[in-house]
């Protein structure tokens, strides 16, 4: 097993020159991590509890000699976008919203063309991490919501020096940010202007790991009704393409990368540095030892920071919990999807929708669907082949679960769907018989 020992200790000389090379701290993480310690000194002695427990139950899992796997369970969790704003390039377009809750999506479902860029080694523990994101529906009221708050702000920005650092106005009303919707039922997703004044460098995002569960010991505040859990993300750097985004930070990753955090992944390095790196680790045992963050990924020189006795791996670069987001992100393990998935049953308990899809009631029924994904605007063909000739109702819906096409289509005959007016984002394909029962349910992803 690694050793799992995290060291936090910052010298202002790394500020100052992180702030005069231009070079962006892209997660505040640990500037998290600090506050929960000042509250909680044992919070670290209980995550790595947390850690070793879950990959403890990972493998007894794995060896089970009959193994019972939920492969059709995903979760499903509903979010709230709070933009914040003190100038119109801040109030920013729900379409950057919706594009990096699609870019969640490919993510998590590990459904993005960008799983090309993951080498041969890492392919077989990439993960299809089963969870999903939509916008909230209903407000905590009860009343029809986007999901989606907008509030204008007397702060012209939430950052408190030229270091990067940051202060939580931005979840509070009366500080001139939004208070958060019940942190119990929505992901809370706050976007802000994160950058100080005149100053070019700044902490582009920052999530609270989850920090208490009933069974942990002490006065820790349960995540669960914590007001201040949730992401906070820089406005600019919201959604894929968006044009006010800061160089190198273009492909939506940090949002993928903060909702890694706020689902209780560590960074893969483990937040070591120096010296010292290679003895911290981020607790999951398929992420390869690592010094220190990447900020850049080489296929033809990839790092290598940290040479194990045996099973040398080389950096995962590719994995969106290093700092090598644009041009290298595309994967979560196996284990941290695992990891994932145990905080949402032992954590945020009340916060995902869970549903399980039934297997066919058909004998032998095959269900294809092509191209997917779907890279050019041309009809996707759906064919049902079974044995028996039956009817089937085809419904398509995106990721808010509204409806954008339905149909019949007898069984073993090729039927078209019609992409053309389908924005790049993932729909899913809900296959019913003539009882109304769901035969299957199948991703389409489109890319353009």
């Amino acid at each position: 097993m690694k050793r799992i020992i995290i060291c936090f200790s910052f010298l202002l000389l790394v500020f100052v020159l992180k702030a005069q090379t231009h070079e962006h701290e892209i997660c505040g993480y640990q500037h998290e991590v600090e506050k929960l310690l000042k509250k909680q000194p044992n919070f670290l002695t209980w995550q790595n509890a947390l850690f070793e427990q879950a990959m403890l139950e990972y493998n007894d899992m794995q060896g089970a000699k009959r193994k019972i796997i939920p492969d059709t369970q995903y979760y499903q969790i509903p979010v709230v976008f709070h933009v914040l704003y003190n100038n119109s390039n801040e109030n920013i377009n729900e379409s950057y919203i919706q594009s990096q809750l699609n870019e969640l999506n490919l993510a998590f479902r590990k459904l993005t063309a960008d799983t090309l860029r993951i080498r041969a080694i890492f392919k077989p523990i990439a993960a299809d991490v089963r969870i999903q994101f939509v916008l909230a529906t209903k407000d905590p009221n009860g009343n029809p919501t986007n999901g989606i708050t907008r509030t204008q702000t007397f702060k012209t920005t939430f950052a408190t020096s030229i270091y990067g650092e940051y202060n939580d106005d931005m979840k509070w009303t009366n500080n001139g940010g939004k208070d958060a919707w019940n942190p119990a039922r929505y992901l809370n997703i706050w976007t802000c202007n994160m950058r100080y004044p005149n100053q070019v460098s700044m902490t582009l995002g920052f999530a609270t790991p989850p920090t208490g569960a009933p069974n942990w010991w002490g006065n820790v505040t349960k995540d669960s009704t914590d007001v201040e859990s949730g992401v906070v993300l820089h406005y600019s750097i919201v959604g894929r393409n968006n044009p006010l985004a800061i160089a190198n930070n273009v492909e939506a990753k940090t949002g993928i990368h903060e909702v890694g955090h706020y689902l209780g992944l560590r960074h893969i390095w483990g937040d070591g540095q120096g010296n010292n790196g290679c003895n911290v680790d981020d607790g999951i045992f398929d992420t390869p030892n690592a010094k220190d963050k990447n900020y850049s990924c080489s296929k033809s020189n990839p790092p290598n920071t940290c040479i194990d006795a045996t099973n040398d791996l080389p950096d995962q670069t590719e994995n969106y919990m290093d700092y090598a987001l644009d041009g290298c992100a595309a994967m979560f393990t196996k284990q941290q999807a695992f990891l994932m998935r145990y905080v949402l049953n032992n954590f945020r308990t009340g916060l995902p929708y869970r549903e399980i899809t039934f297997d066919t009631t058909y004998d032998q029924t095959k269900i294809e669907m092509f191209p997917n994904p779907a890279t050019e605007k041309k009809d996707v063909k759906l064919q049902i082949s079974t044995l028996e000739k039956a009817t089937f109702h085809v419904l398509v819906i995106d990721m808010n679960g509204k409806q954008v096409l339905s149909f019949d289509v007898m069984s073993n005959e090729v039927a078209s769907i019609d992409i053309s007016g389908f924005a790049r984002s993932v729909y899913y394909v809900i296959i019913s018989d003539a009882d109304k029962k769901i035969v299957d349910r199948k991703p389409l992803v489109i890319f353009q």
